[in-house]
């Protein structure tokens, strides 16, 4: 690493230059999981509209990629799959072709040195390279911006790298984004009429429209999965005080079991979705969210839904960023010990509130 970073392009230390032309070119790496993929796309679209062309690049991920699809900030999306060593050095070649001029690291909660980001930016030779890093070798980075201090909400911290090209956080709009398509709604439209049936609610009316609940099973890790057994207790209260609520239950597609089970304990429509695309329409097209900690809680926020979000303490930093609703932090050792009451409780005041 510290020979890449002597052979890294430009000087050691760099302000970047105004840009002036569409040959100035940027390429934001964000390799990792969905959920920092759905905080990046305010970055992404901030440092855009700074930019003649008013696109980035992006380097994402088969798996969150489609977070990017119908963004009207970003150009390319370059792929890598990490487990791949052909897919490396198809993503080094493409590097050297595409000549950009900056590179910008938004994994600002992962250390360059056990990473392929210094050899990644070495294929693509930029002048520029923009991270959030000390004065520590190896210097990956010559246009170096503050460290997130880990305290701060993760989003405080990628603000940062938005500033070399002259924007000032303090007036720009820090929210995530995911754009669906007119075809993606209307398969989520039609997913809610089937829930507003199954309840006897007349599609359309007051008691069907005005409070759509999503609720998604599955967690990150198994260790952040709350019980079938608890989701069904809590949701039971609330299908008690609303009989003609629309809800749909989703999981991964190895939950399918737990996914069904739920939804008939509590007369919700239990929905397959195939595709990323399809979970985030049915978050889209929703009025209120309930979710363990995972990218679904993000989308929530990307679509500004209020929402419900289970967390585990520790991980505050990463919760969706500036939600309407609740988040139930957790601090026992698992999450299986946490009270369907208080998740109940918590959920009955959401819909109270957000459900009209």
């Amino acid at each position: 690493m510290r020979l890449l970073g002597r052979l890294l392009p430009g000087p050691d230390e760099a302000t970047l230059p105004r840009p002036s032309d569409s040959d100035f070119r940027v390429l934001f790496l964000r390799y990792e999981r969905i959920a920092d993929m759905i905080m990046a796309t305010s970055v992404i679209r901030n440092i855009a509209s700074a930019l003649p062309g008013k696109k980035v690049d992006v380097l994402a991920t088969p798996t969150t990629a489609p977070v990017l699809e119908g963004n009207p900030y970003v150009g390319q999306v370059l792929t890598l799959e990490r487990k791949s060593f052909r897919s490396y050095g198809d993503l080094l070649r493409r590097l050297r072709r595409e000549r950009y001029t900056v590179m910008v690291d938004g994994r600002i909660n992962n250390a360059p040195i056990s990473t392929s980001t210094p050899l990644l930016m070495y294929a693509g030779r930029a002048p520029f390279r923009v991270g959030a890093r000390g004065d520590t070798a190896p210097r990956i980075y010559n246009v170096r911006v503050p460290e997130w201090n880990r305290v701060d909400h993760y989003m405080e911290g990628s603000k940062h790298l938005t500033v070399p090209f002259g924007v000032d956080p303090a007036l720009v709009d820090w929210q995530p984004e995911i754009f669906l398509s007119d075809e993606e709604r209307s398969r989520a439209e039609g997913k809610w009429k089937e829930a507003a049936a199954l309840v006897g609610a007349n599609e359309g009316s007051a008691e069907s429209r005005s409070k759509r609940l999503l609720v998604n099973l599955s967690a990150s890790e198994p260790k952040r999965r709350w019980p079938d057994g608890k989701f069904i207790a809590t949701l039971q209260g609330a299908r008690k005080r609303w009989p003609k609520m629309p809800v749909v239950v989703i999981g991964l597609p190895a939950e399918w079991e737990s996914v069904s089970k739920v939804a008939t304990e509590v007369k919700a429509l239990a929905v397959q979705t195939p595709s990323l695309r399809d979970a985030f329409a049915l978050v889209g097209t929703s009025d209120i969210v309930f979710t363990p900690d995972t990218s679904i809680s993000h989308a929530a926020s990307a679509f500004r839904k209020p929402s419900l979000v289970l967390l585990k303490r520790e991980h505050k930093p990463y919760a969706p960023w500036n939600t309407p609703g609740e988040v139930i932090s957790w601090g026992e050792d698992q999450i299986q010990q946490l009270p369907h009451e208080r998740v109940r409780e918590a959920l009955e005041r959401l819909l109270t509130s957000f459900g009209g």
